[in-house]
């Protein structure tokens, strides 16, 4: 269903006026005007044009049926399905198909995402990234325990921070193609030997670097030549975090070897005094305490460290990476009414 500004959406619940898009055309920020048990004003409604899409929509809506995902304050809660033309001739309420996908899903509006957040004012002795640290581990350990699967795709003082976009969510050690974003990707990804629950934390960590930094440390070189994408990301872990094992995968091999020729050779700029190497970055740590004043916390930047293992068997878990001292419970309790969607 392709959404337009103005449009009326009924729901089993309530009805809906579309007010913009927030990813044309099928996810728009919407307003109730007509529900006997929906409080809030404002409201996300999400539909699917596309195959893809659908099952990502269907696979939504089904992560959601689970009790334990539904319940949660980690989760962005769905709070209502578009009605289809059957639904609307029922008297009593449909049970749900699974192989079938909903028309659309509604859910809780999010003031904020992660990304219109400035991190400056948080990067030092702030109780807001172990706010977004405990939500989102809390999440994807919550996924793990769950759904035994992973999210492929994550300014008060302290905010309610929550997960969306759970369509993104598959089973643990699918390596049918490589998932996650170029920047996010995790080395276990890049490899062939699949997305894993760890790979979810390694996402995150890179999430936290790049928030921190306003800036994407781990991504591709703006207007690179054409088809070294995947070299340069695969590059810029080498430089930031160490060297990655070899592809298990033989069609990766080209990739792996290109990394490392970008990684380890230098270019001649016409002006320039002395050869510059393709990669500039340091180690991640060099990178950050680079990041003008304010200056981000020494122990916030160990914690991202400790969720950054190359070896995936190795790296901590979600729950393991919630015991590490710099979450310390009594300095993240309490919420507001303020929310960010941290997907």
């Amino acid at each position: 269903m392709k959404l337009s500004i103005g449009q009326i959406l009924r729901g089993r619940n309530a009805t809906y006026r579309l007010l913009n898009a927030l990813c044309a055309p099928t996810v728009s920020k919407a307003q109730v005007v007509d529900g006997n048990t929906m409080k809030p004003e404002f409201v996300v409604v999400k539909t699917a044009l596309e195959d893809d899409v659908t099952i990502a929509l269907r696979r939504e809506r089904n992560v959601y049926l689970i009790p334990g995902i539904r319940s949660s304050p980690y989760i962005r809660s769905q709070l209502d399905i578009l009605a289809s033309d059957e639904d609307r001739n029922r008297s009593q309420p449909k049970v749900e198909d699974l192989d079938t996908a909903p028309p659309g899903m509604v859910f809780e509006w999010m003031e904020y995402d992660l990304w219109h957040v400035p991190s400056e004012r948080f990067r030092h002795n702030s109780i807001l990234p172990k706010v977004i640290s405990r939500s989102i581990l809390s999440a994807l350990a919550l996924l793990k325990t769950e759904y035994d699967a992973i999210h492929t795709d994550v300014d008060s003082p302290s905010p309610l921070v929550k997960v969306g976009d759970l369509g993104n969510v598959i089973g643990g050690g699918y390596d049918k193609m490589r998932l996650q974003s170029f920047e996010c990707r995790a080395p276990e990804v890049w490899r062939g030997l699949g997305v894993w629950h760890s790979s979810d934390v390694w996402s995150f960590g890179v999430t936290l670097a790049h928030w921190l930094s306003h800036s994407t440390i781990f991504g591709p070189r703006d207007k690179f030549i054409g088809g070294m994408t995947e070299a340069w990301c695969i590059a810029k872990i080498r430089r930031l975090v160490g060297p990655i094992g070899p592809p298990v995968n033989l069609d990766y091999q080209l990739e792996f070897k290109m990394a490392k020729f970008l990684e380890m050779t230098s270019v001649e700029l016409e002006g320039a005094e002395s050869p510059r190497h393709y990669i500039t970055v340091g180690t991640l740590r060099q990178e950050l305490e680079k990041i003008p004043d304010p200056k981000v916390d020494p122990e916030l930047l160990d914690f991202i460290e400790f969720l950054l293992v190359l070896d995936h068997t190795k790296r901590p878990t979600a729950v393991e990476a919630l015991q590490h001292p710099y979450l310390c419970l009594d300095s993240v309790a309490g919420t507001s009414s303020k929310s960010i969607d941290a997907e």
